[in-house]
């Protein structure tokens, strides 16, 4: 962290960059945004502007109510996240973080514009943004936030590993705020939704998974896209009715991330759809856990999507093969081979069993040779190492060896 900081003040120092506190505020910081709900808090690093809203926890988002999120169990969500740390989190402590920015890319050159926070205190979902309303108020913002933000051991966020967090810690070593930023705890809904849902799912954008898993609608949204042009021309003209949508995009972000979170609970629990038992089978299997992957396989091999059910049986053939459950392997195999008679891998691997275990060498060479064949009249068949030509006719050579068979099939 210590070599961040260096390079940070070092690149400051020469000019390259610089915070905003250096340039000559443009605007004044009061304006009447949201009439009721807007704050004006003093910081030694001069004035901050943030509006704070609160929602009822039995307020509806989507197909679900905010309240929900009181059930939280951070033991939950071991299996989504593959984080055993999280089974201590309680509901109040969590904090929700969303940012919208002056560009995608990261770095030193963006701005953190306007900074989404919610957690849940007495019955109300408290929601409050810090909004930049000159680049010369960054200090202040960042100061008050940071000092919101450490009140919360634990932060959600939707792609805050890679995006929101080291763009917050940038800022803030900038600014002399702080070295790091880095919550005891800390859950990526991106990462646990890619985790349940990639294997079903076109894409797990949050907008996406709103339509998907949540059933919520945006109303007259704007693109996230389009946040750094609205700022700048904010900045350049000093209107403001399209900084409103902005701050209306990321209350949708933060409420949807709040149903989101308990919807990936939920799902960990419980399959939205039979065909998300596939990716609850891969998340048993990483933790060690066969029984349970065993049961989610075998669920997903009947979910009605023909890619996934050959996938789930192979997985299961596999968990089989690694207990060395030799019969119920060569049965899933058999069972796939049964429906998807195109699936090569499970032909081989029942010739790897013939071959191996059962030392029938003639079935292990007839099976090879049926590959062979497929593999000869349509070459993109092919989707391993060991479905290549070469690879399946050094197989072939070998077996008929054992066989006692000569390259034509006749017996030595």
């Amino acid at each position: 962290m210590t070599s961040l900081r260096s390079r940070l003040l070092r690149l400051r120092n020469s000019g390259e960059i610089q915070t905003a506190a250096k340039i000559v505020p443009t605007r004044k910081i009061h304006f009447s945004l949201f009439p009721g709900e807007e704050v004006y808090a003093h910081t030694p690093a001069g004035p901050c502007y943030y509006r704070e809203l609160r929602f009822p926890l039995t307020k509806k988002h989507g197909n679900g109510l905010l309240q929900e999120i009181l059930d939280f169990k951070g033991k939950g969500f071991i299996l989504a996240t593959q984080d055993e740390t999280l089974e201590k989190l309680r509901p109040q402590d969590l904090l929700f973080l969303d940012t919208e920015t002056t560009g995608l890319a990261g770095g030193t050159g963006t701005w953190v514009i306007l900074i989404g926070l919610g957690w849940c205190q007495d019955d109300c979902f408290y929601l409050r943004q810090y909004f930049l309303p000159n680049p010369a108020a960054e200090k202040a913002m960042l100061l008050h936030f940071y000092h919101t933000a450490q009140k919360f051991p634990g932060v959600i966020t939707f792609n805050g590993k890679t995006f929101d967090l080291p763009l917050i810690q940038t800022r803030l070593v900038l600014n002399g705020i702080a070295e790091k930023f880095t919550p005891a705890y800390h859950l990526d809904l991106l990462t646990c939704s890619r985790r349940l849902w990639k294997d079903r799912l076109l894409s797990c954008s949050l907008q996406s998974l709103e339509k998907e898993i949540l059933a919520f609608q945006r109303q007259h949204d704007i693109p996230g896209s389009l946040v750094p042009a609205i700022y700048f021309s904010y900045l350049r003209t000093g209107r403001m009715d399209q900084i409103r949508s902005v701050f209306t995009h990321n209350v949708w972000d933060i409420l949807s991330m709040v149903r989101l979170l308990t919807v990936v609970a939920q799902a960990a629990r419980t399959p939205l759809h039979t065909a998300d038992y596939f990716a609850l089978g891969k998340l048993h299997c990483a933790q060690n856990r066969f029984q349970e992957a065993v049961f989610c396989f075998r669920q997903a091999s009947r979910c009605g999507l023909p890619r996934l059910e050959q996938d789930a049986l192979l997985q299961l053939s596999f968990i089989y093969k690694r207990q060395r459950k030799w019969q119920e392997a060569a049965a899933a195999w058999q069972e796939l081979i049964n429906i998807y008679p195109a699936n090569l891998t499970a032909y081989l691997e029942l010739a790897k069993y013939y071959e191996h275990r059962r030392k029938n060498y003639t079935a292990a060479l007839t099976l090879t040779e049926y590959i062979l064949k497929r593999v000869k009249a349509q070459p993109d068949a092919a989707c391993s190492g060991q479905l290549l030509p070469a690879a399946l006719e050094h197989r072939k050579t070998r077996l008929q060896k054992k066989a006692g068979l000569t390259p034509h099939g006749c017996r030595q």
